[in-house]
């Protein structure tokens, strides 16, 4: 039986929703595993593992400018955070060992969560890191709207320096790489099928991980006019000034979400990697905006290149009109844009390098 500690960011749905693909498979292997979550997630993963034992991480915020890491803007929010990272870090591998019964795990998976990370590298484990951030550090360096690759690059350097593997999933064509030990992976998705497409109705996706609502309620400006539609609108903000618009319809992210992407005609979104990855697998287009980050301004950047969706700039009728006017042209190349670089399903490919490097062995029916 291979032991395996699991840290999993609490930073968005994304990496929630891959770790739990991967963890479901996991379970069919003689594996033992120990999850490294946040205070904000032990709700979820009880519900969901309530088998699986668990160890809380802190996860200091560090920030990013073109040059790189910003030391003095990260120093002022660790000193208003107020939490002693060292003590945390002690007490995280304290607890780990305890929950392998004294032990060290045989080796350490991540999402992009720097505690199992670290951990990895003081007890000289395998660090296996399935983030897909990590197919940063193989594209050229590049600045978009402002905001400069090295944003990426050292952030990841400075979480996770050096990897056994990294397993990157990614919606777009990225090279394997030796030198990072980066394996390009099909994007991880749930097994979610498409019904009949209801012309009228949307999704509207409102990343909660930004403290900048301008946009949001730009867009809501925007899309109360158009009646005919249906939005169904999954946020935190507060919706009351909205709520009366009988073509609002506002949720909170669960499995209803899931129910309409089988049959939602488009999505309005941030640039989330999940999201958009969803998206084209099951051929909804996209009308989407980044937050503020090189990543999603990166993402954008690609849905506009291979045609399938459009990026907001002017969230006004116009433009909105020309998206919804191409659909059908977007859904198309969505088609083939899968046909072209998602030849093989995530998991086959996933396990069957598990099961060849990391020795992991599916169990033995009793």
């Amino acid at each position: 039986m291979q032991r395996i500690l699991i840290g999993i960011c609490g930073i968005g749905n994304g990496h929630i929703n891959r770790q739990r693909l991967i963890i479901n498979h996991l379970l069919k292997y003689d594996v033992e595993i120990v999850l490294a979550i946040t205070l904000k997630s032990k709700e979820l993963f009880d519900s969901l593992y309530p088998n699986i034992k668990k160890v809380l991480i802190y996860v200091p915020w560090i920030f990013c400018n073109n040059f790189g890491i910003d030391f003095e803007a990260t120093k002022t929010k660790y000193v208003e955070d107020g939490v002693d990272q060292f003590n945390s870090f002690l007490t995280f591998s304290t607890e780990v060992q305890k929950a392998f019964n004294g032990e060290n795990p045989d080796f350490i998976m991540t999402d992009y969560e720097p505690n199992s990370a670290q951990f990895a590298y003081a007890t000289n484990k395998s660090l296996i890191c399935f983030d897909q951030h990590s197919k940063f550090l193989n594209l050229s360096s590049e600045i978009i709207n402002g905001f400069s690759i090295n944003i990426e690059i050292s952030r990841l350097l400075y979480f996770f320096p050096r990897a056994e593997k990294r397993y990157v999933t990614s919606f777009f064509k990225v090279k394997n790489s030796k030198k990072f030990n980066i394996e390009v992976l099909p994007p991880i998705l749930k097994d979610i099928k498409r019904g009949n497409i209801k012309n009228n109705k949307a999704i509207v996706y409102f990343s909660p991980y930004t403290s900048d609502s301008s946009k949001y309620i730009k867009i809501l400006e925007l899309i109360k006019n158009y009646t005919n539609y249906e939005f169904n609108i999954y946020t935190e903000l507060e919706s009351s000034d909205y709520c009366n618009y009988n073509n609002l319809v506002f949720k909170k992210i669960g499995d209803e979400f899931d129910k309409d992407l089988t049959d939602c005609n488009f999505i309005i979104s941030s640039a989330g990697h999940q999201l958009i990855s969803e998206a084209i697998n099951l051929e909804i287009p996209l009308y989407i905006f980044p937050l503020d980050t090189f990543e999603q301004n990166y993402f954008c950047y690609i849905i506009e290149k291979k045609k399938l969706g459009e990026k907001i700039n002017a969230c006004n009728a116009d433009e909105f009109n020309k998206f919804i006017t191409n659909i059908e042209k977007y859904r198309s190349n969505m088609e083939k844009h899968k046909k072209m670089y998602w030849k093989n399903k995530w998991n086959e490919v996933l396990f069957s390098k598990l099961e060849n490097e990391f020795e992991i062995r599916k169990k033995v029916a009793k």
